[in-house]
């Protein structure tokens, strides 16, 4: 068996970690973070957030697997049952963690996600497709978008993520725009 530097152990182990909201300060630089990213690596950050926000959750009903890391690791990692997002989706909303509307739209997040991810051209929120299938995940935010600038769906886009996030670990759901607004502003802040 050949072993692995221990500069490369250390970058999977770093990339491995996953985003669980426990730290007010990783949440808020992380949030910031988002600004400093194209759009293709924003879309594709705030989605895996939401991901492991469902990782996070499907474990807390799993305590097994919480004491057991060979145990989650097979779950979790590699062809385990759970090892990807769409299972994750399926996972949790067997589990009544999401309902049926929020598996449906964290699905078209994760579509996002896939497409930002895996296509070989430019992408942007300059491209239609790309555009209007975020606009679908933010209408409730803007039910009036019509042809806004890419930053504003991009920020909307990372926002309604956030507040997926939010919905996942706490079961709450906000409704409407100013409701979006007021916990965006508490998330800036630091307050939850």
């Amino acid at each position: 068996m050949v072993s692995q530097a221990a500069y490369l152990a250390n970058l999977k182990g770093y990339a491995k970690r996953r985003f669980d909201g426990a730290d007010d300060e990783d949440s808020r630089r992380a949030v910031r973070d988002l600004d400093n990213e194209s759009d293709r690596g924003a879309i594709i950050l705030a989605a895996t957030n939401v991901e492991d926000m469902l990782e996070l959750r499907i474990l807390e009903k799993l305590p097994t697997l919480q004491v057991d890391e060979t145990a989650r690791k097979s779950v979790f990692e590699q062809d385990g049952p759970v090892s990807t997002f769409s299972r994750k989706i399926l996972m949790a909303y067997s589990m009544g963690i999401i309902d049926k509307p929020y598996r449906k739209l964290i699905d078209l997040v994760r579509e996002i996600r896939n497409a930002c991810a895996h296509s070989r051209q430019p992408i942007s929120l300059e491209v239609p497709e790309l555009r209007e299938a975020c606009k679908v995940v933010i209408s409730d935010i803007w039910p009036d978008i019509k042809d806004h600038d890419p930053k504003t769906i991009r920020m909307a886009f990372v926002m309604k993520c956030t507040f997926i996030q939010h919905y996942i670990l706490h079961g709450a759901k906000l409704e409407g725009r100013e409701a979006h607004l007021a916990h965006w502003e508490q998330l800036k802040r630091g307050e939850w």
